[in-house]
C-alpha cells in the first residue's frame, strides 16, 4: 500500500503528519512525503539568480528533513521527494501512482479557519484511490470514528477501507445511517415515534413506507456490523432521519469524532455539480478529519 504526503513545511503539515501515524494501520505505512517548489523566474543578474537557486535549494532540504524527522520519530522511514511547479497539479500527477493521498485541510498561505485551502480542494476533487483530509487530532485518549452506511457501493468500499487501512485496535467505530424522510408529514413522525394510535396509523402508505426505510436501514446497519466483527467489537450503530451532509456532520460534531471515513458515489451529474456531493460537504465541514474512499481496496 502507497502512500503520499505532500508537505509545505507549514504547522498544518506537521499536525498531518501526526493524523497519519494516528489513523493508519501499521501494514499500509509505505510512505513518500513530497515537496512540491514554485517555478523560478530570474530577471536579475546571473550572480542573483544563483543565489535565489540556492536559498530555494536549502528551503526544500530543511522542508523535507524536518518532515522526515517527525515520521521518523513516530516510526516511520520515509522516502522524500521534491518536484517543480504548481502544488494541486503536481499533487494530482504524484497521486495517480499511490494508494492513499493524505493533505493538510488548509495549507500555509490560507487564510480561512473554516474549510478546505485550494490545493486541498483539488485534491478531494480529483484524485483517484482514498484521500485523507487530516486536521489537528484532539488529545491522544483512542479514536473515535463515524463511518455513515447506506446501500451503495461507495459505502462498501469505505468499510472495506476502515478495515485495511485505519488502525482498529483501540478505537470506537459508530456505523450510522441516515434516512432521507425530509417529506414525513408531522403527524407520520409522531406515528413512528409512537405518539398516535398505530392501527390508524397502519392504513397509511405513508407511514408504512418510513417503517419499511428503517427496516432497511436496521438491515444494512447489521450488515455493515457483521463485516466489522471480525476485525473490531467496539461497533455501535445510530440511525438518523434528515439530509445526510448535515446530520453526519453534526453527529461528527457533537461525538467527538477523530475521523470519518466515507465512501464517494463519484457522480458527476448536474445535481451533484450544483448541490456538491455528501463526502465533499463532509470534507470540507466537519470538525475532524475525513478518510474519502473513491475505490475498492485491493
Amino acid at each position: 500500500m502507497r502512500i503520499l504526503i505532500p508537505t509545505d513545511g507549514s504547522r498544518e503539515a506537521m499536525a498531518t503528519m501526526r493524523a497519519a501515524t494516528r489513523f493508519l494501520a501499521d501494514g499500509v505505512r509505505q510512505v513518500d512525503v513530497l515537496y512540491v517548489t514554485p517555478q523560478l523566474h530570474f530577471s536579475g543578474s546571473h550572480a542573483h539568480g544563483e543565489t535565489a537557486r540556492a536559498r530555494a535549494a536549502a528551503e526544500t532540504r530543511r522542508i523535507l528533513y524536518q518532515a522526515k524527522r517527525a515520521l521518523a520519530e513516530e516510526g516511520l522511514d520515509a522516502l522524500t521527494l521534491c518536484r517543480m511547479g504548481s502544488p494541486s497539479r503536481v499533487i494530482l500527477s504524484e497521486a495517480n501512482n499511490y494508494d492513499v493521498t493524505i493533505i493538510a485541510a488548509r495549507g500555509c498561505n490560507t487564510r480561512s479557519e473554516i474549510g478546505l485551502g485550494p490545493v486541498a480542494s483539488r485534491v478531494v476533487e480529483h484524485a483517484p484511490g482514498c484521500v485523507l483530509i487530516a486536521r489537528e487530532p484532539r488529545e491522544n485518549k483512542g479514536t473515535r470514528i463515524l463511518v455513515p452506511i447506506d446501500a451503495s457501493d461507495g459505502a462498501r468500499n469505505a468499510l472495506d477501507a476502515l478495515c485495511s487501512l485505519v488502525d482498529l485496535g483501540s478505537a470506537e467505530i459508530t456505523l450510522m445511517h441516515v434516512m432521507e424522510t425530509l417529506w414525513l408529514r408531522a403527524g407520520l413522525e409522531r406515528e413512528l415515534s409512537g405518539d398516535i394510535d398505530p392501527e390508524a396509523a397502519a392504513a397509511d402508505p405513508e407511514a408504512q413506507f418510513a417503517r419499511d426505510l428503517r427496516a432497511d436501514a436496521d438491515k444494512l446497519l447489521l450488515a455493515a456490523r457483521g463485516r466489522l466483527l471480525g476485525e473490531h467489537s467496539g461497533v455501535t450503530t445510530s440511525v438518523r432521519d434528515g439530509n445526510p451532509a448535515n446530520e453526519i456532520l453534526s453527529e461528527a460534531d457533537q461525538g467527538d469524532y477523530d475521523l470519518v471515513v466515507i465512501g464517494a458515489s463519484g457522480a458527476k451529474d448536474m445535481k451533484h455539480s450544483i448541490l456538491g456531493s455528501v463526502s465533499t460537504k463532509v470534507a470540507w465541514n466537519a470538525p475532524c478529519s475525513v478518510l474519502i474512499v473513491k475505490d475498492r481496496i485491493d
